[in-house]
């Protein structure tokens, strides 16, 4: 995808969650499910236009993400959805984000100023869970062990500028939904009664952390596939060509 693609699926994709998120704060199951729909197509087309190595990896982040969605929020309840559901536009959504974080990662302006980029992004990630920690009657542990993971991935990770741009775009989508109400954290989490913000200060660094899983995951099915596709091919090699009956050559 060139420059212009790229900047056009990410303004694209801020102009959709501004539009859709303030819908949603209202809205009825019917209409989150029309909601749920256009953002389906939305990705369906912004996928159509990616190589396919693209597709496969954010079709495996969709795929976890959603996993983690049921988890975190069904069944732990570490956040809770207007609707008390799984809104079916968020797994959309995350192949959305992903999608858009990787295209806005790959401008050529943002690899240019990569170190700026990261820095900055790290020392205000650092501020903010600084902040987290002593501006609320409890503090923000769960963003505290976020910012922890972010900066492990930023530091060691394959990809930091592609995390830093995620870390950013997930607090400013994270501030935006919380603010509105479409989705809110738990004061403290169940089971680990471990204190968290609304949003946590570090919750961006989940992206970072499902990046590196999804490529793992992605990665060794390819490998298996690739595995599978050599071992056929050695052994239709090793084959004996047969012979076609009428055509043998007569003994001397």
């Amino acid at each position: 995808m060139t420059t212009r693609g790229s900047l056009a699926l990410v303004l694209s994709f801020v102009t959709f969650v501004a539009v859709a998120l303030p819908l949603d704060r209202s809205s009825t199951p019917a209409q989150q499910a029309a909601l749920s729909l256009i953002a389906w197509a939305f990705l369906g087309l912004a996928l159509a236009l990616q190589p396919p190595a693209i597709r496969v990896q954010v079709a495996g982040l969709v795929v976890l993400a959603t996993i983690l969605e049921c988890v975190g929020s069904l069944i732990w309840g570490a956040y809770t959805y207007r609707l008390e559901n799984l809104p079916l536009y968020v797994p959309a959504g995350h192949g959305l984000f992903y999608l858009s974080a990787l295209r806005a990662a790959s401008l050529p302006w943002l690899h240019r100023n990569a170190r700026t980029v990261v820095v900055a992004v790290t020392a205000g990630a650092t501020a903010w869970m600084l902040y987290g920690l002593v501006a609320h009657p409890l503090p923000d542990l769960l963003g505290f062990v976020t910012w922890a993971i972010l900066v492990r991935f930023i530091v060691r990770g394959r990809y930091p500028l592609l995390y830093a741009v995620s870390f950013a775009m997930t607090t400013a989508l994270e501030l935006y939904g919380t603010g509105l109400g479409i989705w809110r954290w738990s004061p403290v989490l169940p089971v680990l009664m471990l204190p968290a913000g609304n949003p946590p200060t570090g919750i961006g660094a989940g992206y970072a952390a499902m990046d590196a899983l999804t490529r793992r995951i992605v990665g060794r099915i390819e490998r298996a596939r690739a595995t599978r596709r050599g071992a056929g091919t050695a052994d239709v090699a090793a084959r004996p060509t047969a012979s076609v009956p009428g055509n043998a050559t007569p003994a001397d």
